[in-house]
């Protein structure tokens, strides 16, 4: 027999909210679910009281204080009217619980559920962008005592590159290709001011599956997910939402999409945007593509090295696809 270290443990389930349940008052579990294995751990719990979602945080992937700025963020939005799924307190009014795991301390958050279905369509992305608006409002003058990294070159190029590019060792073309892009890209933000551009707490994954939409309710929304949170440029969070539209097209031509079109006119109504921001979106859905890159290979020791050369075929065609036909 040998002895292996761990470095990602998933809990018993039963067990594990039966223990969640004695801190927080929420009932009797009566059915719980392992959502997802993703940047975090997921499970949804539905008690005798309601339904509820624990986010468990990998080890080594939030600090304790970078969790308590998001939620320091989260209370300070819903304080403002904003909908979204927030943090509930323990019975002692402690916002985090910490359990003990093979790899350390993890640190485990219980939100209110969110209800509804993803963003789907034009109509949809109106109201999202609406409400993406009211939220960089309410979010206008939030600060935050606890330490957490900024949405700024640093942590969108330099640090997925440090994990992207030994993956590449064996493609030297790209290795030179994504060097050369991020070094363009970071000249182009680093060129940002804050007189021309807007500057502020960002959701930071405003990408339309972190948002619910009730079908019974129009224009009734609920956001989640501020794992990626953070003070950032407004542009780089709208950009996501048009990353997320376009990114999976190879067609410069197809780039456009009615949903994003949806979005931006809904959201510069409610809040009006430089042209300086306008002109930095396409910059940012470069960005969000490097960062993305680093985000898979970076955790691909948790979640498997499934980033083979047909993933970094169509991932880097997009980029080269993207940076020529907006001139990056």
């Amino acid at each position: 027999m040998i002895t292996v270290a761990a470095i990602h443990t998933v809990f018993q389930k039963e067990a594990l909210f039966t223990a969640i349940a004695e801190q927080y008052d929420i009932g009797l579990p009566l059915t719980s679910r392992f959502v997802s294995n993703g940047l975090n751990d997921t499970y949804d719990v539905v008690t005798d009281q309601g339904r509820y979602v624990l986010r468990i945080y990998k080890k080594h992937w939030r600090s304790e204080a970078e969790i308590r700025y998001e939620l320091d963020l989260l209370l300070y939005l819903q304080s403002g009217g904003i909908p979204l799924s927030s943090p509930l307190a323990r019975k002692d009014g402690e916002l985090i619980t910490y359990i003990a795991s093979s790899e350390g301390t993890r640190y485990a958050v219980l939100f209110t559920y969110a209800e509804g279905i993803a963003i789907a369509n034009a109509k949809t992305s109106v109201h999202y962008g609406r409400a993406a608006a009211q939220l960089h409002l309410a979010a206008d003058g939030f600060v935050s005592s606890h330490e957490r990294f900024q949405l700024d070159s640093v942590h969108l190029l330099n640090e997925p590159l440090k994990h992207l590019l030994p993956k590449l060792q064996h493609r030297p073309d790209d290795i030179r290709f994504v060097q050369e892009a991020a070094v363009r890209l970071k000249d182009r933000m680093n060129r940002l001011t804050l007189s021309d551009n807007d500057w502020g707490a960002c959701h930071g994954d405003l990408h339309g599956w972190n948002v619910f939409h009730d079908e019974k309710v129009d224009g009734s929304l609920t956001h989640f997910d501020f794992d990626c949170c953070g003070a950032g440029w407004r542009a780089y969070d709208l950009s996501v939402y048009l990353w997320n539209l376009v990114h999976v097209r190879h067609d410069p031509e197809k780039f456009g999409d009615e949903c994003w079109d949806a979005f931006l006119s809904a959201y510069v109504a409610e809040r009006p945007l430089s042209q300086a921001d306008l002109d930095a979106i396409p910059l940012f859905v470069a960005v969000r593509q490097l960062w993305l890159l680093g985000l898979h290979t970076g955790n691909s020791a948790v979640w498997g090295a499934w980033q083979d050369d047909g993933y970094f075929d169509g991932k880097l065609k997009f980029l080269k696809l993207w940076m020529e036909a907006y001139d990056l």
